[in-house]
């Protein structure tokens, strides 16, 4: 049966490199002192000593896996604030192991573009995820609030011709195609769907909101 690397080094599953490596040196002095025991103590030490050298090996790959993903998240959101989607998305394409943290600044990306029904998919996608998350579930109401105020019964984005109700999220593509009938409402829904995107990313693109 395999054992969690993090259990039998006695550490947290959060805990440092360093403090997983002091966990090991520890434990590898006392069990090498135990080999020598004769009988069934000196064989359970060797037994413990293989099973800390693969948990040590484990546990440092996980961490430096884990590492590498928040630094690249690290640089999306920089790219994010720079409003250079395309290289926020190339580094997240990169990344193999799609969390969720992963659909999150996906979903920002989208937002960045435009695409707002891919970027609220990717939201809902990451609260299903990780459904304690606050900061996931703050963002979508949020969006959900702006859609609201923006393509609301008798919103400014609605034409003479139009029934009442809102309006769903659409792709920047189609949005594009319909470009030169897009009215007052339609920019300003765009906008706060962007500004949606840098707040979440520490930034902000239209202070009064």
């Amino acid at each position: 049966m395999h054992k969690d690397p993090f259990v039998v080094l006695g550490v947290d599953e959060n805990a440092t490199q360093a403090e997983v490596r002091d966990a090991y040196e520890r434990l590898r002095e006392e069990y090498r002192m135990q080999i020598h025991v004769e009988g069934e103590d000196g064989k359970r030490a060797a037994k413990k000593l293989s099973e800390l050298e693969d948990a040590y090996r484990e546990a440092m790959e996980r961490l430096s896996a884990g590492s590498e993903i928040k630094g690249v998240y690290t640089h999306v959101a920089e790219l994010l604030r720079a409003k250079n989607y395309d290289a926020a998305q190339s580094a997240l394409d990169k990344v193999s192991e799609r969390d969720a943290e992963w659909h999150y600044y996906q979903s920002a990306v989208y937002h960045g573009k435009g695409w707002t029904y891919e970027a609220k998919a990717q939201l809902e996608m990451a609260i299903n995820m990780d459904p304690d998350n606050q900061k996931y579930k703050d963002t979508l109401e949020r969006m959900k609030g702006h859609e609201s105020d923006s393509f609301g019964n008798g919103g400014a984005g609605a034409s003479s011709g139009e029934s009442a109700g809102p309006r769903s999220y659409d792709t920047y593509e189609n949005m594009r195609g319909r470009r030169q009938g897009a009215t007052a409402g339609d920019c300003c829904a765009s906008l706060i769907c962007a500004d949606c995107c840098c707040e979440c990313m520490g930034g902000d693109l239209i202070r009064c909101c």
